[in-house]
């Protein structure tokens, strides 16, 4: 069977008290219309100054589905069916937040038009693929009761795993009767590690369906229905590498040495090469083995590029 969720019905946190929106069998299709993260809050056009954010409300989440006969210690299968992402989206860095707080101390907005239903024109001469998923796609945990919509948690929650593409599938944990599934926080695109904090953030079109297995999985499993990087693999990548003893300074030297690469060989301000690196880049653990010093790569592909100028 075949359901459409009351769009209008969302909550803003996890909170495992709210009585279920919808009620579904197991093999149930769900479509959804959701809104984006900082809906009313931004708005097309708008530059930082003009956005009224609202952390406690800024994600929208339809829910919580009910599935029939999923209990504690079920796993929930979610098949992505399909994601269509709406008209347009906004991406931002934000103070204190992101990969480099202490080197982008400033605020940094732009809305994007995704109204050619396939790219987003990040500038005159690069174009980025759209990857649409949800960043969000969670079980409501048992305790806490109640949570902050933004850290991921055992029952999946925002865990921006960029590869949840239509066609894909999600594994995760029940822990309330129910499962009590939730989701939101849509991207038309984003790059592995959402490194200035943001993605491209939009509206979008949704349909899930829903399967309970009777196994108990120690952790959120996720399956492709092909490569990674299907869309930007043809054009080959330019990598950075942060070697640190430490998996976050070698996270921020990789992203920092990477903007310094875009801002001279491309001519973008620091702040859109961040944003790019958000948008369009990859954080890869390269190494993790030898003596105690690690190898954390940032990769960015080359066929964002009009002009995939030289190394």
């Amino acid at each position: 069977m075949e359901h459409q969720i009351d769009a209008k019905r969302i909550h803003h946190n996890w909170d495992n008290t709210l009585e279920p929106t919808l009620r579904v069998a197991s093999g149930d299709v769900v479509h959804y219309d959701i809104l984006m993260a900082g809906h009313g809050q931004v708005r097309e056009g708008d530059t930082f100054e003009d956005t009224h954010f609202d952390f406690d409300t800024l994600y929208n989440l339809p829910g919580p589905v009910y599935v029939e006969d999923a209990r504690p210690g079920d796993t929930l299968k979610i098949e992505v069916l399909d994601l269509t992402p709406g008209e347009w989206g906004w991406c931002v860095i934000l103070p204190e937040l992101g990969t480099l707080p202490d080197h982008f101390p400033d605020p940094h907005l732009r809305t994007f038009d995704l109204r050619s239903g396939t790219h987003v024109d990040f500038s005159e001469d690069i174009r980025i693929p759209f990857a649409p998923f949800l960043g969000t796609m969670g079980n409501h945990q048992d305790e806490p009761a109640t949570a902050s919509a933004f850290p991921p948690h055992k029952g999946g929650g925002n865990i921006d795993t960029r590869h949840l593409i239509a066609g894909s599938t999600l594994w995760l944990p029940v822990w309330c009767e129910g499962a009590l599934f939730s989701c939101g926080d849509p991207h038309a695109m984003q790059g592995d590690g959402e490194v200035c904090v943001a993605a491209m953030e939009c509206n979008m079109r949704a349909s899930l369906r829903f399967t309970v297995e009777q196994r108990t999985i120690p952790a959120p499993f996720f399956r492709t229905a092909g490569p990674l990087t299907l869309k930007t693999d043809t054009g080959g990548y330019h990598g950075a590498m942060g070697i640190a003893p430490d998996l976050m300074e070698g996270t921020r030297k990789s992203v920092l040495a990477m903007i310094e690469w875009i801002v001279a060989e491309h001519g973008l301000t620091r702040e859109d090469a961040y944003m790019l690196c958000s948008l369009a880049g990859d954080l890869k653990i390269l190494e993790v083995v030898d003596a105690g010093m690690w190898n954390v790569g940032f990769t960015l592909p080359l066929s964002v590029f009009a002009d995939q100028g030289p190394v």
